[in-house]
């Protein structure tokens, strides 16, 4: 609802909602094999033991991925609006909001990775299970979700974005460089007529 109400469109909370089960299924997936399936025993002796994940993991594990990702996901799209309310495109505003914001967001990733990481090398079974899919969820909501996934829907979905918003017209369909009425031969693309 919060983010209905931030950025006016209907499908942006519809896609993040999709981000966010694709992150916990594929944590959580990532949980079962390895403590739940004899898949990685051979690698990972210390694992036989296991018999599945504690129940006290899932539900802080759900909490804290569902925060990380609500808000990689509000910077990411932040940019994206700010560069579509410049004119440009959707394609480049999408390309310019990832290229702009995926170095922070990647950062960020690996430093929750790095401090989540020191859980994995506890004694006590919940810590450690915390601890790995904490790792696991970070890395591949940075790494697949919001550098591959979020883009290439935004791209797909195009002026529906932001439906029912309404974005200035397009004046720009430059990818990348500085875009101006003074460098017409530096990658100024203006629209005209719709394309």
């Amino acid at each position: 609802v919060v983010v209905f109400f931030t950025f006016r469109s209907v499908l942006v909370p519809l896609r993040l909602a999709l981000a966010l089960f694709v992150t916990l299924g594929a944590t959580y997936g990532a949980g079962v094999i390895i403590y739940q399936t004899p898949l990685l025993h051979g690698l990972f002796p210390w694992l036989a033991p296991f018999d599945g994940l504690t129940y006290e993991v899932v539900p802080m594990v759900t909490g804290i991925c569902i925060a990380l990702g609500l808000d990689y996901d509000i910077f990411l799209v932040s940019r994206v609006v700010e560069f579509r309310k410049q004119g440009f495109s959707d394609r480049a505003s999408v390309f310019r909001g990832a290229t702009k914001a995926g170095g922070v967001i990647s950062g960020a990733g690996l430093i929750m990775s790095l401090a989540f990481s020191g859980l994995c090398f506890s004694d006590k079974l919940l810590m450690q299970q915390f601890g790995v899919l904490l790792v696991i969820s970070v890395m591949f909501d940075t790494f697949v979700v919001r550098t591959v996934l979020v883009p290439a829907l935004m791209l797909i979905a195009q002026d529906w974005n932001w439906w029912p918003r309404q974005m200035p017209p397009v004046l720009f369909d430059s990818l990348e460089g500085d875009v101006g009425p003074s460098d017409d031969d530096n990658g100024y693309r203006p629209m005209l007529n719709g394309g």
